[in-house]
């Protein structure tokens, strides 16, 4: 057997709850930053270099599985032929990388075919999604506190985006099947949470995707320039550390309790306007904002009180 196993535990049970808790409430908000800054290199790649989404997701997967196979040739990294070939519950830790793989390429396209703002509103419907899944597939409790956290979220989505553009069919449907598969995705990984790890979790992903989209890469696929490569490099980086981040965090916490705070990528936005282009947010956003901060907030219960406690 592979010994990921006790890997995984050791990632999910080594600190104490309060401290726990805080720890997922902040990968879930690096992943968020990392996800908005991946999906605007997206854009770049699909806009400025010619790369199709199913490109750019299959370039990503390439990279990932070809430092996992270097990774095989040293020993202190974990890495195995059966991790990677055979891993524990083999079908549900595929059946979650084919889910991710798919949100991506549908995400990407999306946001190559509509604006961010209304590609982000409706790829916010996947807190939504995840709460409920918590429940039907999970057995979490949803208390009256986590359904009004991810309500408020929601709201606060809709303060600072404000959809107002009337983008194509094709783009509606891939902005929501993204967020659909990816509540999937992390419906399982927290399923998968005693016997794998955040590393099995990247590689099945690079598995899946090379296997699934390597066939239509032969009538996808288009020259890259040094440039155009190496932007891809960068979004492979970015994006796989926010998928370690995310893989984590529903290592750490339940989904109810995390799905709010993945409403945060808004106010990342935000503040990346702000900085960098001068764009001061308005009383709305600003309103969304801290909409946003009150539905994470309420999703974790008593958390504040246990670690003012302490």
């Amino acid at each position: 057997m592979a010994t990921e196993p006790a890997e995984a535990r050791t990632e999910a049970r080594s600190l104490s709850s309060g401290t726990t808790a805080v720890l997922a409430i902040a990968l879930v908000l690096l992943s968020s930053l990392l996800y908005l800054f991946g999906y605007a290199l997206s854009k770049t790649l699909a806009n400025r270099y010619g790369m199709t989404a199913l490109q750019v997701t299959f370039l990503r997967c390439v990279l990932v599985l070809g430092v996992t196979f270097l990774a095989l040739g040293w020993a202190k990294s974990g890495v195995t032929w059966e991790r990677i070939w055979r891993p524990t519950r083999v079908w549900e830790q595929r059946g979650a990388a084919a889910a991710l793989v798919l949100s991506n390429a549908m995400a990407v396209y999306a946001y190559s075919l509509m604006p961010v703002t209304a590609a982000s509103a409706l790829g916010f419907t996947a807190p939504l999604i995840l709460t409920a899944l918590g429940g039907l597939m999970l057995g979490e409790r949803i208390s009256a506190g986590r359904w009004l956290g991810a309500l408020i979220g929601f709201a606060g989505m809709l303060l600072i985006v404000k959809p107002t553009e009337n983008p194509s069919l094709l783009g509606i449907f891939a902005s929501v099947g993204a967020a659909a598969f990816y509540a999937i995705y992390q419906i399982v990984v927290r399923r998968l949470r005693e016997v794998a790890s955040s590393v099995d979790t990247a590689m099945q992903v690079a598995v899946v995707g090379v296997v699934i989209l390597a066939v239509p890469m032969v009538w996808f696929w288009t020259p890259l320039s040094l440039e155009g490569f190496a932007m891809g490099v960068l979004f492979t980086v970015v994006q796989t550390v926010a998928l370690f981040s995310i893989s984590t965090a529903l290592r750490l916490s339940e989904t109810s309790k995390i799905a709010p705070w993945q409403f945060s990528g808004l106010i990342w936005a935000m503040l990346l306007d702000a900085v960098m282009f001068s764009v001061a947010p308005s009383l709305g956003s600003l309103a969304g904002a801290a909409c946003i901060i009150l539905g994470g907030l309420l999703a974790q219960g008593g958390l504040l009180r246990r670690l003012f406690r302490r």
